[in-house]
């Protein structure tokens, strides 16, 4: 249906009980979690996967999540990502410097998620 946002996040984290706990808190926000191992997964994914959300974790094995996002297209053909992790702030502020896109602690509550996802799945 035209105007309908997409629901779709692809969750991408090598820690799968991290991935499941993401999942269950966006099912409860009305979310449709697709889940990821790492950031080869993520890719192989996406090339028939219609998401508007990426919430990816930086330090994974393989292809980690830096690698991952100079792979993505920008926004607005690309989907936004949300690079959710518990690397140090060195790490995370190199990764937005080299390409925009939004960053939220593992710490982050769920209102914090909610309202992050609020703003960008349009």
């Amino acid at each position: 249906m035209a105007g309908t946002p997409n629901r779709k996040v692809l969750v991408v984290d090598d820690d799968p009980s991290w991935r499941q706990m993401l999942s269950l808190e966006l099912e409860e926000l009305g979310y449709e979690p697709v889940l990821a191992a790492d950031g080869a997964e993520a890719l192989q994914l996406l090339e028939h996967l219609d998401c508007s959300v990426i919430l990816l974790d930086l330090r994974m094995p393989g292809l980690d999540g830096h690698e991952v996002m100079a792979r993505l297209p920008l926004p607005p053909e690309g989907p936004r990502v949300v690079i959710l992790t518990a690397a140090g702030m060195d790490e995370v502020q190199e990764a937005l410097a080299a390409r925009p896109h939004y960053y939220l602690p593992k710490a982050a509550g769920r209102d914090e998620l909610a309202l992050m996802l609020q703003s960008l799945a349009a």
